[in-house]
């Protein structure tokens, strides 16, 4: 027994496992050889469940209503619970799902339609098979259904299962799989009929490719919980559909399932069944999904993604957090650049006391954050202000600047500048910009006589750069020969047919320097413009007279 202990210490993934098949035997169990209670307690389940929701709100402290709110849906079907990875829309799952509601519907709408050529030429196997049905066969049949329940009973596990798959593994990856795992299920649907009845067999329908997504499911999903909806009114569920969530680790649900296809099939070799449900061809899509996930290797990515989870919900409780802060360095440990998991531990880390860890944890993530996600890059800032108090990099302050600014928030924005130029060891590059955005953003919330004194900074420090020719005009100053004028001067030479005036102009919306631009194309083609410098945000444009 302690070896097994120390076993499973050592490899926290098997006995995760290992707790999914115990719970899948118990629930065969209790099923088998404890009917009788299961269905005393449906009969007393809502008096149960509502005396357990005002004993678990007077505990907490919270309402009865919200802890329902929590613990009920009015979803008769099972679903994943808490999808994360919402960035990838899958378009490959709702594509195969339209596509057969189109086959379907217009099929049964069509006045045209044919059952016969159906059966005998696109399902698998086709009953007058030839060279060309039997090829096209496997994949049609995949589209096929033979009613609406058998259709919409597919479609609601592909959506289930089909949607996470896909968000994973890509729309290519997954398109491919969905055909492949369909096609192997149904040529063992085939072989194993014939093995046992000796007759060629005969299917259509989805359920082979779905089983060979929900094989897949179980490598890359395994850490997934689902909602398991269970009628908490019994009979009148039929009438109100509130049904209590029961939240199951997807490979039980998986396993549960397995095992019924497999006791089907089982029966169905042996003659005790006379299902027409496609138990073999469940089975050989499922164990080619997991074998394909399993070449492909999933498994890794789901490893870290399950650990990353537990980080995610640690980070954001308010007590019994240790096991989140080794989950988030086992994903460190597997992938150092994961800026997700840096961020979780920084802010475990940082929950009740700072300490260097935690700063450290932050001042890595942040400027990660900034390309690849500016609004939680914001947050993350905030949360490090707070109990770090600390500078940041010049260049990371300026991007954080530039966030706050598109989220209209020009205080934390100007404050982020003001570190920049009050630091020392900033490249000048840096703190040049820093000086032309925060003179701007002081000027545009009003706070002119703060503005100036940047502009009159950027003149003494920048007195050539292109950035300050809006501090000149600002401070009614003319600016000299520049690099700035020589654009000017070369255009004129080049077109020769118009005189431009050479003084700086001000933007009358924004205050902005104005650039002068000869528009290329379009009714205005060859004529000269002041145009604002903040475009696209203002798009103001005066025309210039020309002379001669």
């Amino acid at each position: 027994m302690q070896a097994l202990t120390e076993y499973f210490e050592r490899h926290e993934e098997q006995l995760f496992i290992a707790k999914a098949f115990l719970l899948i035997f118990t629930i065969i169990f209790v099923r088998e050889y404890l009917s009788g209670l299961l269905m005393l307690l449906f009969i007393l389940f809502p008096v149960i469940f509502l005396i357990y929701i005002r004993l678990k709100a007077a505990s907490d402290g919270v309402s009865p209503y919200e802890l329902l709110k929590q613990n009920i849906t009015f979803i008769p079907i099972m679903y994943t619970e808490a999808e994360r990875k919402k960035e990838v829309v899958p378009w490959a799952t709702y594509s195969i799902i339209l596509l057969n509601v189109l086959v379907f519907y217009l099929y049964e709408a069509s006045p045209w339609g044919d059952v016969q050529f159906i059966t005998d030429n696109l399902v698998f196997l086709p009953h007058k098979p030839n060279l060309w049905n039997v090829a096209v066969s496997g994949f049609s049949a995949m589209f096929l259904h033979a009613n609406g329940g058998h259709l919409w009973g597919n479609m609601v596990f592909l959506w289930v299962l089909g949607t996470s798959v896909e968000r994973r593994i890509g729309h290519d990856r997954f398109a491919l799989l969905y055909i492949i795992t369909g096609l192997i299920g149904g040529v063992v649907f085939v072989l194993s009929w014939y093995l046992a009845t000796g007759e060629p067999g005969h299917a259509l329908g989805a359920s082979g490719a779905i089983a060979g997504i929900m094989g897949i499911f179980a490598v890359r999903c395994y850490f997934k919980s689902m909602i398991f909806p269970v009628p908490i009114l019994g009979i009148f569920s039929l009438i109100l559909p509130i049904s209590l969530k029961v939240r199951l680790n997807s490979l039980v649900i998986i396993g549960l399932f397995f095992l019924a296809d497999l006791s089907g099939g089982i029966g169905q070799l042996s003659g005790e069944s006379a299902s027409m449900i496609g138990h073999w061809c469940h089975l050989g899509g499922m164990v080619s999904g997991i074998v394909l996930a399993g070449f492909l290797k999933l498994g890794a990515g789901a490893v870290e993604e399950r650990h990353l989870e537990i980080g995610v919900k640690a980070a954001g409780a308010k007590i019994g957090y240790g096991e989140g802060e080794q989950s988030l360095r086992q994903v460190l440990q597997r992938n150092p650049g994961n800026v997700e998991a840096m961020l979780m531990l920084a802010r475990i880390k940082s929950k009740y006391t700072p300490c260097d860890e935690g700063q450290e944890l932050y001042s890595k993530a942040i400027p990660l954050l900034i390309t690849s996600d500016p609004q939680e890059a914001a947050q993350a800032y905030l949360e490090y202000c707070n109990s770090y108090r600390q500078l940041l990099a010049p260049e990371v302050m300026v991007g954080l600047a530039d966030i706050f600014q598109r989220k209209c928030d020009l205080d934390t924005a100007s404050r982020c500048l003001d570190i920049v130029i009050a630091a020392s060891g900033a490249a000048p590059q840096v703190r040049q910009m820093a000086l032309a955005k925060c003179a701007a953003m002081l000027d545009k919330m009003g706070f002119e006589e703060v503005a100036l004194g940047y502009y009159e900074i950027m003149v003494n420090e920048f007195p050539r750069a292109d950035v300050t020719q809006r501090a000149y005009v600002r401070l009614g100053r003319v600016m000299p020969d520049s690099s700035a004028k020589a654009p000017l001067q070369e255009a004129k030479a080049n077109t020769g047919a118009v005189s431009l005036a050479d003084d700086a102009k001000a933007c009358p919306a924004c205050s902005s320097v104005m650039q002068k631009r000869r528009a290329n194309s379009g009714a205005q083609a060859g004529k000269w413009f002041w145009v604002c410098a903040g475009y696209p945000e203002c798009k103001s444009l005066v025309p210039i007279v020309s002379e001669g």
